[in-house]
């Protein structure tokens, strides 16, 4: 069956090719016998004619689905070539007798090369045909000789060379047929062997498909429930600060009190800062970079700013090193260097229990090399490899959580593979410090002029007589709150979920100025819905700015369906800076200008 399938195209071409021949030879016959008797033309006429009809019939029918059934293709192509084998011989009879060898022979030896090459039947069926074939040649060829020559004996030595050729094409047409044959033979196996290799490999491939859709799933799960113990644990540690906080307000001058609340604050803060390394490397594995032009100077004293009480209280020297010029804007992804940057200071000043650490940079060609000094405890050269491993830490077997988690480093690591053009490189001695150095791009433009005052005393006075709706399901991260945005003058209304704010909008009172929401909320809605249906409620006063405050491992890019303005702050910040954050956000989102004497 395979057979008839591939070569059934050729074997209707081979087919009409015998036609062609058999009209190209109709006229041969009219040109050579038009001189002579017209009577044998007339013979030779109804012989041809006879002989077109009978292969001309089975070859019609091969042109439908018989040709794709190898035994019905068979017969057809038989009936073809016993129709115009038996024509030839009858042609013999009808041709002038000194014609018959020099016209008919060539037809015959097209009709056998035309069987063993073109029409590809088995080697069996080539044999019996065109030796059927062959032997009633041979038979003519002697009742031919013995009714035309006279001569007694001289027709057995004419049999006997007439037909050689004929012969000795049959028996090396065989010798082809079992050739093509074989390679026919070889190639379907050869095809078949592939096609079930093909299907293993189809089966395993689906086997592997599946067992990766299982892992992704286990993956998944993991991070569902990864997520959700990271929320779950830091609700109860964002509460603990908050609370601080209030407490330290209402104690001040207590010293007894307020060195307790150091210590739980300090404690609640290591807590916190290994939070936020897990949650910052997470992030890194979607965060799209936008490079930008940089201030470069501006990055150096926030992070100066940032870290100089750490170090002092730890009585370690932090200063940037005076240059008589400002460092040079780079073109990088401002938050992204500047996570990189804090990162290598923070380290620094973990790992240095005397002397300093020093910010430095320096031009090198196209690029602004950043360095970051210390006279810390320095990195053994068994350690380099691995420093840049997560939760890697070197002499802190005890793991003290106020040295972190160990991702501070890979953090760096990831952030420098991220941003393009951007490398890093160290130097260290053991026992006297190292210098970690940060590679960018010089801009060719410059940086856009940030007129934002970032002082937290200034940015807090914005919500003076601000109106704010707060959501959390946790009562004590929701009281925390309450009380942080009333430390700063604002207006508070509270609820644990959208049904708590039913009444507060079924009041016909004024619109808030911010909506600051937990994304995950155990009754009803989520946070993203309550924003929404808020908004909605609210949507003659304009576009409600929201500041979704949440403790999952949840990247902003989740957020990519909701409108603008919103801004997603981490529980795990300090209340000073959640206070700041959403100070600036009000005041870029607000009108300066709006009255605020009417209670809501």
């Amino acid at each position: 069956m395979d057979y008839a399938r591939r070569y059934a195209g050729q074997r209707r071409l081979a087919g009409a090719g015998l036609m062609l021949i058999w009209i190209v030879f109709v006229g041969r016959d009219w040109w050579l016998l038009n001189t002579l008797d017209p009577g044998i033309l007339l013979h030779v006429g109804y012989v041809r004619l006879a002989g077109a009809v009978g292969m001309a019939l089975p070859l019609w029918l091969m042109w439908g689905p018989r040709a794709f059934d190898e035994r019905r293709s068979v017969r057809l192509l038989c009936v073809v070539i016993l129709s115009c084998w038996f024509a030839q011989l009858a042609l013999m009879n009808v041709y002038p007798a000194r014609r018959v060898f020099e016209e008919t022979f060539p037809e015959y030896f097209l009709v056998v090369f035309l069987i063993f090459t073109s029409f590809r039947l088995r080697a069996i069926t080539a044999a019996w045909l065109v030796g059927l074939c062959v032997v009633t040649f041979r038979l003519a060829i002697y009742l031919w000789l013995r009714s035309n020559v006279s001569t007694p004996g001289f027709h057995w030595v004419s049999w006997v060379s007439r037909g050689n050729t004929v012969s000795l094409m049959y028996l090396a047409g065989i010798v082809v047929c079992i050739q093509f044959e074989l390679a026919a033979r070889r190639e379907f196996v050869f095809r078949r062997t592939l096609r079930a290799a093909k299907a293993r490999v189809d089966a395993a491939s689906r086997v592997v498909k599946q067992q990766n859709e299982r892992m992704r799933e286990v993956v998944r799960e993991k991070e569902r429930f990864f997520s959700s113990a990271y929320h779950d644990i830091q609700q109860p540690l964002a509460a603990i600060n908050l609370f601080i906080r209030s407490a330290r307000i209402k104690l001040e001058g207590e010293h007894a009190a307020s060195h307790d609340l150091d210590v739980i604050e300090e404690t609640a803060r290591d807590l916190l800062d290994m939070f936020k390394d897990i949650q910052d490397y997470s992030e890194l594995g979607s965060y799209v970079p936008h490079p930008a032009p940089v201030d470069t100077r501006t990055v150096l004293m926030e992070v100066f700013e940032q870290y100089r009480e750490p170090a002092s209280s730890r009585g370690i020297e932090f200063r940037i090193s005076e240059r008589r010029r400002h460092p040079p804007p780079i073109e990088s992804d401002r938050s992204l260097f500047k996570r990189a940057l804090s990162n290598l200071v923070s380290n620094a000043i973990k790992n240095t229990s005397a002397g300093g650490v020093v910010i430095g940079w320096v031009l090198i060609g196209e690029r602004l090399r950043i360095d970051v000094w210390d006279t810390g405890i320095g990195i053994s050269p068994v350690h380099r490899d691995a420093i840049f491993a997560e939760y890697y830490q070197i002499n802190n077997p005890g793991r003290d959580r106020s040295k972190g988690l160990g991702l501070g480093l890979s953090i760096v690591n990831r952030v420098v593979g991220i941003l393009p053009k951007h490398s890093m490189r160290f130097w260290s001695v053991e026992g006297r410090g190292s210098r970690f150095s940060l590679y960018a791009p010089i801009s060719e433009m410059a940086p856009v002029i940030e007129t934002e005052n970032r002082k937290d005393g200034a940015c807090t006075s914005v919500l003076e007589g601000r109106y704010i709706l707060l959501c959390d399901d946790e009562p004590t991260v929701l009281e925390g709150l309450r009380r942080l945005f009333l430390s700063a003058g604002a207006l508070v209304d509270t609820a644990g979920s959208m049904a708590g704010f039913e009444a507060i909008l079924a009041d016909e009172g004024r619109a808030p100025d911010i909506l600051v929401t937990d994304i995950r909320l155990r009754d009803g809605p989520n946070g993203i819905e309550v924003a929404e249906r808020i908004r909605q409620h609210f949507a003659w006063a304009g576009v409600l700015p929201v500041a979704f405050i949440t403790g999952e491992l949840v990247s902003p890019r989740a957020l990519r369906d909701f409108a603008e303005p919103f801004v997603l702050l981490r529980k795990s910040s300090a209340p000073e800076n959640t206070l700041a954050e959403v100070s600036r956000f009000v005041a870029a989102h607000q009108p300066t200008d709006v009255d605020h004497a009417s209670d809501p």
